[in-house]
């Protein structure tokens, strides 16, 4: 019997919780994050020019651009892959990725503030476009329209609230308003989860959830709940590798929708 359908066997909608990553598991706003990271990079740097489409970019850095969005963790990193591209920083890995952002550490907060008031101001002056810019992965929505009963399905994720509710509401998906979590500067998603469990008394394996981040997926393991690799979402070889060494599921969106579509 695989781990799939054992998997699949196991999950329990009366005793069980799902917690899905937002970005690369729900929606795909990789689009919307670069451009928004670009227009941040050059407000930072005080040579405004602003962009609404990838294809506004050359294709060298449209490229790299996607490539090192493997490795974001929070909002402003995506300023930072801006920087590492206009400096030619050899970025290989996660490790260098954060190396860079460790020695340009000193630009965090700027880079925050430009990434959010750039987000803002694109959000308020086109919201068309924004909205466009940040699609369910096929099936996704649906999913979580149907899923039942909603008070077992939660949203733990690195972008701020007001933009999920706005995907969210947008999309026609009503969840209680208990179930969305977002990171800060003094929780992140092990802390956040590890408050739900004791808050709930609910059973590590009872826990199932699910991101595309590789990083936060091996910090969570040390709770004991089930952990899932999105492949379909912000993900590189060289990640998914390095998860099944672990004891991570890799799972694809058809395999997602066939462990929790109930």
């Amino acid at each position: 019997m695989s781990k799939i359908y054992q998997t699949t066997s196991l999950f329990n909608l009366s005793t069980d919780i799902l917690a899905l990553d937002f970005d690369g598991v729900l929606v795909d706003s990789i689009a919307e994050c670069l451009i928004v990271g670009y227009n941040a990079y050059r407000n930072a740097i005080g040579r405004p020019q602003g962009i609404s489409d990838l294809g506004q970019l050359p294709v060298a850095v449209q490229q790299e651009s996607r490539r090192l969005r493997n490795f974001i963790r929070h909002g402003e990193d995506y300023v930072y892959i801006f920087q590492i591209i206009a400096e030619k920083y050899p970025t290989i890995d996660q490790a260098d990725f954060d190396r860079f952002i460790e020695k340009n550490i000193h630009y965090q907060r700027e880079f925050r503030s430009h990434f959010y008031r750039e987000r803002s101001r694109f959000l308020h002056e086109e919201p068309t476009r924004w909205l466009s810019l940040n699609p369910f992965y096929e099936g996704m929505s649906d999913f979580m329209k149907k899923f039942q009963p909603a008070k077992r399905l939660y949203i733990i994720t690195t972008k701020k609230l007001e933009y999920v509710k706005v995907v969210l509401t947008h999309a026609g998906i009503n969840l209680p308003e208990e179930n969305l979590f977002a990171t800060d500067s003094g929780r992140g998603k092990p802390e956040i989860i590890a408050d739900l469990l004791d808050k709930t008394k609910l059973p590590p394996n009872n826990f199932f959830f699910i991101d595309d981040q590789v990083d936060t997926l091996l910090k969570l393991q040390k709770l004991n709940i089930r952990l899932f690799l999105a492949s379909w979402g912000y993900t590189n070889k060289q990640q998914i590798n390095q998860v099944k060494k672990s004891a991570i599921l890799v799972i694809t969106l058809t395999e997602f929708f066939q462990m929790f579509n109930h």
